[in-house]
């Protein structure tokens, strides 16, 4: 998950903090569609989940 971050030029501390603290939030939904918006090339994620680097893959 950690890579997948990276990957989506994102924070993997702040993305995995974020995604903990929604999925908290949904624990009695039935409905799973709030998924799709926390994926790591969701564009609904705060800005605060980005990274401020960009990642280069060697």
């Amino acid at each position: 998950m950690t890579e997948t971050a990276k990957a989506n030029n994102l924070n993997p501390f702040r993305y995995l903090e974020y995604i903990l603290t929604v999925l908290k939030d949904h624990q009695e939904d039935k409905e799973y569609s709030f998924i799709d918006d926390i994926l790591p090339w969701s564009e609904k994620l705060p800005e605060i989940c980005r990274s401020k680097t960009k990642t280069i893959n060697i």
